[in-house]
């Protein structure tokens, strides 16, 4: 009956004890256990795979290791209020329909994990019809990657570092994760929040959303994934004070919004991507006091998009600001009280009151044109297409879109030590100098001497 109490109200029994299993004696320990004790992993590798089946709290000493032999998953809870912490899980098997992972949380409510660190595993923490499911401070590594994984889109027997699927109030908290196909994937998972965690370097997205409401992702830094985050048919999110930086490639994002709605997103860096922020179908959300520089398109926004207010942000030397297929747009540039700030555009300011005399187009034709022929970007700053530009702020007929500026900002908004997600390099979130061309330079100086001494040459004859 004390067992059964103290699994129903979450208090440990007073006669709860403590069991330490050598390697080989962990499956048997567990079984020995009563609910409330705690199993103590020695040093050493311990053959899996565990299976949980009471709310025990599972510890490793530093080396501890369990071992699934590549079959299945290593770790299984089916008990509510389980507690794994300080283990290393490796080896899974491979089969995806079975989803075999690192740590594999099933039907179990409240369980925490702490200080895991999975190698070699197929998932690395799967959790599913879970509900206030802790995963802090954990170390998530998938199967070593191919060279040039992310470069060449190979995502061949790899899953997910964190799935989850039908959980309810799930956190996410000082995580990294590394070399899966999704860094994090949440499928109908409510109520979640991401925060302080490290997400870099996954064949496809640093995080992955489907179907979920009311989430928060805070202070997290996105690097060197194909793509950054994809937020998917989720609404009413806080997105905040995050990093997105150097997801490079074809149709590569910082940011995908894609039937998201009702959100907020504040005080992101959103740095060297192919595409800062993208999005389609995607309807009043409020874009604040971001900086979203040197990519290749600060946003780009699907005619699909409505009632969206971009104000106070930096647009800082993005090959495009802004790109839309549309002319006519419900979506605003600022909120009436505040604009943003363009690079290229040199706003006047003569009554001195922080906003620009004179209001601002950020779509130019050219990003309008290469937005449906990507192709055409190796023209971007050609001399057609800067005479093209300058055509433009004489002609205003020339501008494919209504989208304006009203009250752009003169100076920035806001600075990268504001926007870094914690432990981000702050220094590392700009793109690195490319040194000198000393070659390229003589040879063209080398040309234009030759060019010179034609011409004069020629005007003696």
């Amino acid at each position: 009956m004390l067992p059964l109490l103290a699994l129903l109200t979450g208090a440990v029994p007073a006669s709860a004890r403590q069991w330490r299993a050598a390697p080989g004696q962990a499956a048997e320990s567990i079984l020995l256990a009563s609910p409330g004790d705690t199993v103590v992993l020695a040093r050493g590798t311990h053959p899996g795979p565990l299976v949980l089946r009471i709310p025990i709290v599972l510890r490793g000493e530093p080396g501890a290791v369990v071992h699934g032999g590549g079959r299945g998953s290593v770790v299984v809870v089916l008990a509510s209020g389980v507690v794994v912490e300080d283990i290393e899980t490796r080896a899974s098997g491979r089969d995806r329909l079975a989803v075999d992972s690192g740590v594999r949380v099933s039907f179990a409510d409240g369980v925490r994990l702490r200080r895991v660190r999975v190698r070699d595993c197929l998932y690395g923490i799967y959790g599913e019809r879970s509900a206030g499911l802790l995963i802090e401070s954990c170390d998530l590594e998938g199967r070593p990657a191919p060279r040039n994984a992310v470069a060449s889109f190979r995502m061949e027997g790899d899953g997910n570092g964190v799935h989850l699927w039908t959980c309810t109030d799930a956190r996410i908290e000082r995580t990294r994760v590394s070399r899966f196909t999704d860094g994090v994937y949440l499928s109908f998972t409510h109520h979640a929040v991401l925060e302080q965690s490290l997400l870099h370097d996954n064949t496809r997205y640093g995080l992955h959303t489907m179907y979920c409401q009311v989430g928060t992702l805070r202070r997290t830094r996105f690097t060197r994934n194909v793509a950054g985050c994809a937020i998917m048919f989720s609404n009413h999110l806080l997105v905040e004070e995050n990093a997105f930086v150097h997801n490079r490639g074809p149709r590569t994002y910082g940011l995908l919004l894609r039937d998201c709605s009702d959100g907020r997103f504040v005080k992101n860096l959103v740095s060297d991507n192919t595409i800062g922020f993208f999005m389609d179908n995607s309807n009043r959300n409020r874009f604040e006091d971001n900086r979203i520089e040197n990519n290749g398109w600060g946003v780009l926004l699907y005619s699909s998009c409505a009632d969206n207010v971009v104000a106070g942000n930096d647009f800082i030397q993005n090959d495009h600001p802004v790109a839309l297929d549309m002319r006519r747009t419900r979506n605003t540039f600022d909120d009436g009280q505040r604009g943003n700030h363009w690079s290229e555009h040199a706003a006047w300011d003569l009554d001195d009151d922080g906003r620009g005399d004179a209001p601002y187009s950020p779509v130019s034709a050219f990003a309008f044109l290469s937005k449906q022929y990507p192709d055409l970007t190796l023209l971007t700053h050609s001399p057609a297409v800067l005479a093209l530009s300058a055509a433009e702020k004489v002609l205003p007929a020339l501008r494919p879109s209504e989208a304006v500026d009203r009250m752009p900002s003169p100076s920035p908004l806001a600075t990268l030590q504001d926007l870094a997600a914690p432990d981000v390099d702050v220094q590392s979130a700009r793109p690195s100098r490319v040194p000198p061309r000393w070659g390229g330079i003589a040879g063209f100086a080398l040309m234009a001497w030759f060019g010179i001494a034609s011409l004069v040459r020629g005007g003696r004859s």
